[in-house]
């Protein structure tokens, strides 16, 4: 079964069993002593497993929070991915010898893949929530991004614009470097910006913000 994807036609909460998706292909009803047609959902990081046949457009008695992952509330238009249990990857690390002494360590691939795409003009991002966005809006997308939590502690966030437009990110401590906390990240008006945010004690670090292929970065304020 191939990875397809379809779009919440409506906000969910992190507790919702029960919800509409744009399209339903590829959502089947799970054979339970077979495991056939089970069907797995990927929204915003969070696994969700499909218990019944959709209805239309309707998913019903929906497990939340699968594979151990947290149950999370998601906006109208999230992008989900829609696939069976073999087909979405998953992060082991497998340690030769004693994990405190291993000299060497495998580690199978890391999948990170487009989770929500961002379309309006002022989206509000979920505060220290690990998750990879895409901005697709039609014009400049002055986002925002409150400060995360302690329990947070290193999740990382991508945020990447796949349209010309000089977006920003209001955010509270943003550090890269030096010894103020800076507050506004400014994109460069090119298809490819972005940059990725490490969650380290209470602060957003920026890992990486520029594309290399433009030569232009965000700029920091």
């Amino acid at each position: 079964m191939a990875i397809t994807a379809t779009t919440l036609s409506g906000a969910i909460t992190s507790t919702q069993t029960s919800f509409g998706v744009a399209s339903a292909t590829g959502i089947t009803a799970p054979n339970n002593q077979t495991g056939a047609g089970v069907t797995v959902l990927l929204i915003d990081q969070e696994y969700i497993l499909v218990t019944a046949a959709p209805i239309g457009t309707s998913l019903n008695f929906c497990i939340r929070g699968y594979w151990g992952s947290s149950a999370q509330a998601h906006s109208s238009g999230a992008q989900v991915q829609v696939g069976g249990l073999a087909d979405f990857p998953t992060n082991q690390e497998m340690f030769t010898g004693n994990p405190l002494v291993a000299s060497s360590a495998t580690v199978a691939t890391f999948n990170r893949p487009a989770t929500t795409f961002l379309t309006g003009l002022a989206d509000v991002i979920p505060a220290g929530v690990q998750a990879f966005y895409v901005i697709k809006s039609a014009a400049a997308d002055l986002m925002t991004l409150a400060a995360p939590t302690a329990a947070q502690e290193g999740n990382i966030i991508d945020i990447w614009s796949d349209v010309a437009f000089a977006h920003t990110i209001t955010a509270t401590s943003l550090f890269a470097g030096g010894t103020a906390l800076k507050t506004t990240a400014t994109f460069p008006a090119f298809r490819g910006a972005g940059m990725t945010l490490r969650v380290c004690n209470l602060v957003y670090h920026v890992i990486s913000c520029g594309n290399p292929n433009t030569s232009s970065f965000v700029v920091l304020s």
